[in-house]
């Protein structure tokens, strides 16, 4: 088989309990895409799960009200955006912005001059997610994927985001409600990485996933969409700006921009480093659209066309 027939060979998977889905590329570098089956949902968290995971009341907030949502079908990243795949929009466009990395130095967070995406403070392969990346970052990446393809890529709404990470399950994490069971299915901060950690007063999740740090991407079994790190790995930006509540919040799966604080923008999903009540599908964090930071990475999202009715 062809290069070329390749990038256009669809390929057909299977998910337990739910129909099979189809994958493509639209670049033989491109991120590789599934499609995501639209329908409807909750979003958010009910005050039974933000207790029993122990959230502050503030953090809690930020999950409610719990609200209905709407997802047209759409394409998701199979994967976080990886550092090859960053490395050839580099290439292509020689982007480079100053302004180095956030950096645990052992006794607080500083930025690096010397540290990107490059060189995170820790070692990285080419498969493993690319990480440094700020939200404007992520969106330059995105803004050169569509011009390359033609194609609508996009980062996913926050509602498109957790749909995907939810995968029509209804627990806090898609494969229940254990954090003990996270390493068979997240990159998390674990009992091998407390032992080595300068966090001393974070709790690890009561198991090993084997990275230090950031893994290969898809290192991990998958959720019931096909979606691999949806938990854990690394954060991903999203479209959203930020706002402290769902009062308001968009029913039709659109990124929420009206009225938000536009200058920070939404996270998801936690990282290697994350505590167990960060990895939820229903957990939201923020952060400065200009920031980079050693653990927030991205995944593409991109829109289909609707078929017409008959």
């Amino acid at each position: 088989m062809t290069k070329f027939a390749a990038i256009i060979t669809v390929m057909i998977f299977s998910v337990a309990g739910f129909a099979s889905a189809a994958s493509f590329r639209d670049c033989f570098d491109c991120p590789e895409m599934l499609q995501i089956p639209g329908g409807d949902f909750l979003m958010g968290s009910p005050h039974s799960v933000t207790q029993a995971e122990k959230a502050p009341p503030k953090r809690a907030k930020r999950e409610r009200p719990v609200h209905r949502v709407r997802i047209a079908t759409f394409a998701l990243g199979k994967h976080e955006v990886t550092r090859e795949q960053y490395a050839a929009f580099v290439v292509a466009t020689d982007y480079h912005k100053a302004g180095g990395c956030k950096y645990w130095t052992g006794t607080r967070f500083e930025i690096v001059t010397d540290k990107d995406w490059r060189n995170p403070g820790y070692p990285q392969q080419d498969n493993h997610p690319a990480v440094c990346i700020s939200w404007h970052d992520a969106k330059a990446y995105v803004s050169w994927l569509a011009n390359k393809t033609g194609k609508p890529y996009r980062l996913p709404s926050e509602a498109e985001w957790e749909y995907s990470a939810r995968a029509n399950a209804g627990t806090s994490r898609f494969w229940g409600t254990n954090p003990a069971t996270a390493c068979i299915h997240a990159n998390v901060f674990d009992l091998k990485a407390a032992k080595a950690s300068t966090f001393p007063s974070m709790t690890p999740h009561n198991c090993n996933d084997g990275f230090s740090h950031t893994a290969p991407v898809g290192s991990f079994l998958a959720n019931a969409f096909g979606l691999h790190d949806t938990a854990g790995n690394a954060w991903e930006w999203t479209e959203d700006c930020w706002h402290k509540s769902y009062k308001g919040a968009p029913d039709d799966g659109s990124a929420w921009i009206a009225d938000g604080r536009c200058a920070q923008r939404v996270l998801r999903g936690g990282s290697w480093i994350s505590l167990a009540r960060f990895v939820r599908s229903g957990n939201r964090s923020k952060m400065n659209t200009n920031t980079r930071i050693y653990r927030n990475g991205f995944r593409v999202a991109r829109s289909l066309k609707r078929k017409r009715s008959q």
